[in-house]
């Protein structure tokens, strides 16, 4: 049985080289990436005008740009699939406690490491990315520029398929979690009835997700329309499943919540039955005040397993990126 602890299909490629995770896939992409482009179509020609042509006009921005996107987005695809992966893999013993069944926790997060997925999405980043920019094959000035990019490519592609699987496989993961029955723990103890590492494991998927996502738009100036509208598919997806598993686990601790209301408005009925029929006794004041406080208690049960400053932390990343984009194009439009 496979799970989080099992490697990603990227880690996997990525292990049997010696040196830390982060170092390898650094030097990969230093060779690969955009260092190894511009050396690449040097030694094909020996002219630095290949090089200059590379980047239209030399200039701070121009290579920063053509750097987040031959360097840093691929780099960033390699080290935020592992992150997800360890993310689940660290919360996995709370997720446990969370399931009444730990047998079908262990496996829910079976198809991470599914490589099927990963090549179909792989295959439409690459279309995607042909359609957005048929002009890459001027990137190739000879036979050694023409196998770096094509192993940047290939492999890119590949990454940003991978990449985007493991969050889709991970939040389907937490839904498939939320829609088992769940061990709650007592309001009295937490106001989030245990659950709120289902919010926590979630919110950090979604922000490993949108950062990766927000790269993009500085990759690219202006973005393409292929590209853009396949980007804010992805947005619009990255919010969808990062509610999707949380619905399940608020209808049901919506349900816990009023079962508590209902046992504390039984119990004081029970009570004031009591007070009403004999004189004040001291053990039924003491329940009648013992009822107040848990009363407080109970109104307090959180309803979503996460804290109001996650959501805002969301929407803070999100209205970013949708700014970023709507700055982008008005600069442009402006600019035309």
């Amino acid at each position: 049985m496979t799970g989080p602890e099992t490697p990603t299909i990227l880690e996997r490629i990525v292990n049997p080289l010696p040196g830390p995770y982060f170092l390898k896939i650094l030097t990969f992409w230093i060779i690969f990436g955009t260092p190894g482009i511009v050396l690449a179509r040097y030694l094909d020609t020996f002219n630095t005008g290949t090089i200059v042509s590379l980047f239209g006009v030399v200039s701070l921005q121009n290579v920063l740009v053509f750097s987040l996107a031959n360097l840093i987005m691929p780099l960033y695809a390699f080290y935020g699939t592992r992150q997800m992966r360890q993310k689940i893999c660290q919360t996995m013993p709370e997720l446990k406690q969370v399931a009444a069944d730990e047998a079908a926790a262990e496996g829910i997060f079976r198809s991470m490491t599914k490589l099927w997925p990963a090549l179909i999405l792989s295959f439409f980043f690459a279309g995607i990315s042909i359609v957005s920019f048929p002009g890459q094959i001027q990137h190739i000035v000879g036979y050694l520029s023409a196998i770096i990019k094509v192993v940047n490519f290939a492999v890119s592609m590949f990454a940003y398929g991978t990449f985007i699987w493991t969050y889709t496989s991970s939040i389907s993961g937490l839904y498939r979690l939320g829609r088992k029955p769940l061990h709650f723990s007592p309001f009295y103890e937490d106001k989030h009835l245990g659950v709120k590492s289902l919010g926590s494991v979630s919110f950090s998927l979604v922000l490993v997700y949108f950062l990766g996502i927000g790269l993009v738009f500085f990759s690219f100036s202006p973005l393409p329309d292929p590209l853009l509208l396949a980007l804010a598919g992805l947005i619009l997806l990255g919010v969808v499943l990062f509610f999707l598993p949380l619905r399940e686990v608020h209808v049901k601790m919506v349900r816990e919540k009023q079962a508590a209301e209902k046992t504390l408005r039984t119990r004081f009925r029970q009570v004031a039955k009591t007070l009403e029929s004999t004189e004040g006794n001291p053990n039924e004041i003491t329940d009648l005040l013992a009822i107040q406080v848990m009363e407080q208690k109970v109104s307090k049960i959180s309803e979503w397993p996460f804290d109001t400053a996650t959501l805002s932390w969301l929407s803070a990343i999100i209205i970013s990126i949708v700014a970023a984009i709507v700055t982008r194009y008005l600069l442009v439009f402006l600019g035309s």
